[in-house]
Formats: structure tokens, C-alpha cells, sequence
């Protein structure tokens, strides 16, 4: 452990850290979207892998570091960016895995994802809570399309997946809601 005298300089570098790792996860959406586009199924499991891992990274780092100069919750952001992003890339990499399992989790997953963006958007200094639940949620979903890649459509998995996904979902909405009542 750094002593006090070495504290800022060391939560500084793990702020920039945290920060660059961010950035490579929005920055790889670009290539992964060509390489799926493409049907390169393992180009784009090894940059997903890597992308995801940097989601993991970033954490570890951002909890040692300094806090953010911006209020902009960038982590929170790129989350939402590969969310989305992966949908896209398991619809162009995994035939008819969409129409399987539109109902009831996409809708659902949307109404709750433009919900917190309207609100995040309104309300930029509020902060955004960050939940045991919704790591292990992220995670969980991170493992659904390298799942997809390596065996297949797995039908228990994917519904696991979308129903954690979708409870972490609620919840993180449920308490956006009750901080913005609080303040109301």
C-alpha cells in the first residue's frame, strides 16, 4: 500500500487507468460490429473477451482511484454501449436467436434502458447506484455471447441470462426511481 505522501499520484493513475480501460470497451464496439458484420465469429470472441475483461479491470482500478473529475458516470455509459452492442452482434452472428427470444426480455430490457437514459439525461448529477446484483448481472450477460459462439444456442442459459438481466434491470430502475422521488 502506498504511503499517504504517494496516495494521490497512486488513486490518480488508477483513475487514468480505470478511464483508458473504458474507453478501449466503447472504442472496440467498432471493430467487433465489422467482425461480426463479417461472420468472423472468433475475431470477434477474442475482442469481446477482451472488451469484457476491460469491464472487470476498470472496476478493480476505478474502486483505488481518485474520483472522476467529470460527473459523467463513463463506466455506466459503456455498459449500456456493449449491452446493446451485443444484441446486435448475437443477431448477426446467431440466426434466429432474436425472434426466439423477442418476447417477453427485449421489450422489457428496452422500456427499463430508455427509462434510465431520459432520466440520466434529465438529471446528469444524480447519482447512479451500483448494485452486487447488476455486477453479477453484467457478468452473467458478458458470458452470453462467447456461450453462443462456443456451443451453441443454450436454450436454459440464455433464459437465465435475460431473466437476471432483466431482474438487475428493475432493480437498478426501482432505485433511479426512488432517488429522483427523494429529491422531488
Amino acid at each position: 500500500m502506498p504511503s499517504t505522501e504517494q496516495r494521490p499520484r497512486y488513486s490518480q493513475a488508477a483513475r487514468t487507468i480505470a478511464d483508458t480501460l473504458t474507453w478501449f470497451r466503447i472504442v472496440s464496439v467498432a471493430p467487433i460490429t465489422a467482425l461480426a458484420w463479417y461472420g468472423l465469429e472468433w475475431w470477434v470472441f477474442g475482442l469481446y473477451i477482451a472488451g469484457a475483461l476491460t469491464d472487470y479491470f476498470d472496476g478493480v482500478f476505478a474502486r483505488r482511484a481518485a474520483p472522476p473529475k467529470s460527473s459523467i458516470d463513463l463506466d455506466g455509459i459503456a455498459d449500456v454501449i456493449f449491452r446493446v452492442m451485443t444484441v446486435l452482434w448475437i443477431w448477426l452472428l446467431v440466426p434466429g436467436f432474436i425472434t426466439k427470444y423477442w418476447l417477453p426480455y427485449v421489450p422489457i430490457l428496452a422500456a427499463l434502458e430508455l427509462y434510465m437514459l431520459v432520466e440520466r439525461a434529465r438529471r446528469p448529477l444524480m447519482p447512479v447506484p451500483h448494485f452486487a446484483f447488476g455486477r453479477f448481472a453484467m457478468a452473467l450477460f458478458f458470458f452470453l455471447l462467447p456461450v453462443l459462439i462456443v456451443w451453441g444456442d443454450v436454450t436454459w442459459f440464455v433464459h437465465a441470462v435475460l431473466i437476471i438481466g432483466t431482474l438487475s434491470n428493475v432493480q437498478l430502475a426501482w432505485a433511479l426511481n426512488r432517488l429522483i422521488r427523494a429529491r422531488a
